[in-house]
């Protein structure tokens, strides 16, 4: 049965049946037409505005990863398309499936001339090699299969942004559509049961098995499933840091590794003879002098749904392609013989109660009191920079399960307040976003958008005056010739007290989680440096600052 509608209705009417309440943007004039279109159905998908196309691409991320559906944001075209760039590479590194949306008023693309008309640019040869799918429409009778083919895509398999330019011109044409394909139950392909038997076989026959969980877990949302597999198995849990939260509050989990890693956590990994890596990229550089003798030493088995993450080619690993929630609904729902390694955790808690108060500083406690005293559904948001490592290690001191949103792979300052806006209204509950002195002045604009809306998010500015982590990479490298980093060397700050004023936001002495925009600051000492981390060429356990030596050898040869 044919269904007549224009194309903007059509747009609106699809991303409703796929479950998408909220789209992110700022109004264009090529634009126009599917924003209203947007606004006349508010009471089922509400169009919110930001103040820089950039904050709605992150905000739009930041839905995605809070609630696991599609994330839409949308920007005119020229400059509002460019400006919103950096949020679609953020999505495409952290496997975030966001439709980005722009338009277009010339349907004449000539790629041999350097302007043909202003604004116009070849938007998709822009994004080709950081989205999983991206399509210029001039025809309106594209529509329906392009934009579905699109968030097939952006769903399906490792999750990722898909990009769309639309003629302006067809969002108020009428369209005629026949059914479209809904996305497809992929029947499994591969041997569940033998990949169960390969992992309950080698964890029973190892000495010293690990699990190594990644945010693989958390976006298809089997936490519970991948509880109950490790209080079966009954081995150490170690993870990325951007899956913390997975079994925070688990006495199997010792923390996550990595250059800037939790100390118990990297020396278990240095003991491991066996690595079951479960929605984690295991992306150690496999050359380098810090983790070469674990990949050569350690067996690896490695669960992705993403068959190119084996071109990292890491020696003693068996890779099994396959959605780990197929394996995970098998892992939990049998019960296994997975050995004995009750000395092997009896040594890794030793290791635990040895290292358990390295690297707390007055950061990472003031962090951990605000962690201890909201509730344990609360969302959290991270900008990048020295507050990212604060807030993980104290997630780790608090032993919180609260899911934390970072932008991990790419790293883009000045996302926190864009993903915050965009989490509460996936969650509807209010959050806490933590973020650091010089990211807030990359995306302070976005405080007008919490204000206006009213929207419960507690920001907590860690302010050391000063761009901590590059001014500590310069320490390394040149001593104390510091630029652009200090007060003294051209770096500085605006009196952010009277700013969030400006934006009719409480400023509190003290951190609440309210049910009304609030902004709290921490003041840090600038002299406070980003400590553990893991100096070039040494073995992945042996962090700065360095241990007392005989002590290092002691937990090492345990």
């Amino acid at each position: 049965m044919n269904i007549n509608m224009n194309a903007s209705e059509f747009i609106v009417d699809y991303l409703i049946r796929l479950g998408v309440t909220d789209v992110f943007g700022i109004p264009g004039g090529v634009l126009l037409d599917l924003i209203y279109a947007f606004d006349d159905k508010k009471d089922t998908i509400t169009p919110h505005l930001c103040y820089h196309e950039q904050s709605a691409g992150f905000a739009a991320s930041g839905y995605a990863q809070a609630c696991g559906k599609l994330g839409v944001a949308y920007a005119t075209r020229g400059p509002g398309f460019t400006n919103m760039i950096t949020a679609i590479a953020d999505a495409y590194c952290d496997s975030t499936p966001v439709l980005f949306i722009t338009a277009h008023s010339s349907k004449f693309l000539n790629r041999n001339m350097r302007v043909m008309y202003d604004q116009e640019i070849d938007t998709c040869s822009m994004v080709r090699n950081i989205t999983k799918f991206s399509a210029r429409i001039d025809d309106v009778n594209d529509i329906p299969s392009i934009l579905n083919k699109a968030c097939i895509i952006a769903l399906d398999g490792r999750r990722g942004p898909v990009f769309l330019d639309f003629a302006s011109d067809i969002f108020s044409k009428s369209i005629t559509l026949n059914n479209i394909d809904k996305i497809p139950e992929k029947a499994s392909i591969f041997d569940i049961k033998k990949m169960v038997y390969d992992v309950k076989n080698e964890i029973k026959e190892a000495k010293r098995p690990i699990i190594l969980v990644g945010d693989g877990v958390n976006q298809v949302n089997l936490i519970d499933k991948f509880k109950l597999f490790i209080n079966m198995a009954k081995i150490p849990v170690l993870s990325s840091r951007s899956s913390l939260n997975i079994v925070g509050d688990s006495n199997f989990y010792f923390g996550y590794v990595g250059s800037h890693g939790i100390r118990t956590a990297n020396f278990i990994m240095s003991k491991a003879d066996l690595v079951v890596a479960i929605g984690n990229r295991v992306d150690f550089p496999v050359h380098s002098e810090s983790y070469f003798d674990i990949t050569q030493k350690t067996k690896f088995l490695r669960f992705d749904i993403d068959p190119s993450e084996f071109e990292r080619q890491i020696p003693n690993s068996t890779n099994y392609q396959l959605d780990i929630r197929d394996l995970l609904e098998e892992l939990s729902e049998n019960i296994f013989d997975y050995g004995n390694h009750s000395n092997w955790l009896s040594l890794c808690e030793d290791l635990k109660d040895n290292l358990k108060n390295e690297d707390i500083n007055l950061a990472v406690e003031r962090i951990a009191d605000i962690l201890k005293n909201i509730p344990e559904e609360t969302t959290i948001v991270s900008d990048v920079g020295n507050n990212e490592f604060w807030l993980s290690r104290a997630c780790i001191l608090s032993r919180t399960r609260k899911r934390v949103l970072f932008s991990k792979s790419f790293g883009a300052m000045g996302c926190a307040l864009g993903k915050s806006i965009g989490a509460y209204y996936a969650t509807r509950k209010p959050l806490v976003c933590f973020t650091g002195d010089q990211g807030l002045l990359m995306d302070s604009q976005e405080f007008q958008t919490i204000s206006q809306n009213n929207l419960p998010i507690s920001v907590v500015l860690l302010n050391n005056k000063s761009s901590g982590m590059i001014r500590d990479r310069e320490k390394y490298k040149f001593g104390t010739r510091y630029l652009h980093t200090t007060k003294d060397t051209g770096y500085g700050i605006p009196n952010f007290q009277k700013i969030i004023e400006g934006y009719g936001i409480i400023v509190s002495d003290y951190f609440d989680l309210s049910d009304k925009p609030l902004f709290h600051q921490i003041l840090i000492d600038e002299d406070l440096s980003l400590t553990p981390r893991l100096p070039k060429g040494k073995p992945c356990q042996d962090l700065f600052p360095d241990l007392d030596r005989e002590r290092y050898e002691y937990l090492n040869n345990l």
